[in-house]
């Protein structure tokens, strides 16, 4: 039995020990886990970030392009007309010198001069809507640039994040090792009681206490017996413990 109890405290601490360690091994195998995991999420992030930031100098050196090219366009426009003014200008003044004088050539004069401010209004009100087509164009390609930068930093807004550690476990092995003297305490004490409860009796010497139930005669052999009415014999004996 008692053995029984050595046996049992020594495998309760064992099979204590093998829990804490088994918990100890998944504890470092899902800290392990989620480290790679984090590795590859940073990995990803930066690789993203990477791909925003060429997009994002790809977006401004387009819309540069289209900036230029709207300029210059408006440029063409201003050049062209301020040319057909000029050209417009020197005909009306080579034709100035055919009318002549009169009211005749003053009114060819007036009807030349008024063609000419009607050119020129049309002129002018051409380039005006040029420059506000210009405008538009240019907002435009703000709004596009600024719509296709905002999808690419919808990649990497949120910055990837570690998530929760493991819950650490417990490794106190306190209440195991108490269970486990409690244990050998409890083998210890039955086998204790075991060997009284098996051991032979002593018997000691005759006369002597004995705990095992054997008769001790009650007999003071120190004592004098008087024999005085048996005759000549002596009137007493005196006896000593052998």
């Amino acid at each position: 039995m008692a053995a029984g109890q050595a046996a049992s405290a020594f495998g309760g601490l064992k099979a204590a020990g093998d829990e804490k360690t088994a918990a100890v091994n998944k504890y470092k195998r899902e800290l392990g886990i989620r480290r790679v995991k984090w590795d590859g999420q940073r990995s990803l992030y930066g690789t993203r970030v990477a791909e925003y930031e060429t997009q994002v100098a790809e977006n401004v050196l387009s819309s540069s392009r289209a900036y230029a090219d709207e300029q210059s366009r408006l440029n063409d426009v201003f050049s062209e007309a301020s040319a057909q003014a000029q050209e417009a200008f020197a005909q009306l003044s080579e034709n100035q010198k055919d009318f002549g004088s009169g009211k005749t050539g003053d009114r060819l004069e007036a009807r030349n001069l008024a063609k000419f401010g009607r050119n020129q209004a049309l002129t002018a009100s051409n380039l005006i809507r040029a420059r506000e087509s210009y405008q538009s164009n240019v907002e435009n390609i703000r709004e596009r640039l600024r719509s296709t930068n905002r999808n690419a930093y919808s990649k990497v807004q949120f910055k990837p994040q570690p998530g929760f550690a493991p819950v650490k476990p417990n490794t106190d092995m306190t209440a195991a090792n108490l269970q486990f003297l409690g244990g050998i305490a409890s083998a210890a004490s039955s086998g204790i009681g075991a060997y009284n409860s098996l051991k032979a009796p002593d018997v000691g010497s005759f006369g002597s206490s004995s705990p095992q139930g054997f008769y001790k005669p009650n007999v003071d052999f120190t004592s004098s017996i008087d024999f005085g009415s048996y005759g000549n014999l002596p009137s007493s004996f005196s006896f000593t413990n052998p």
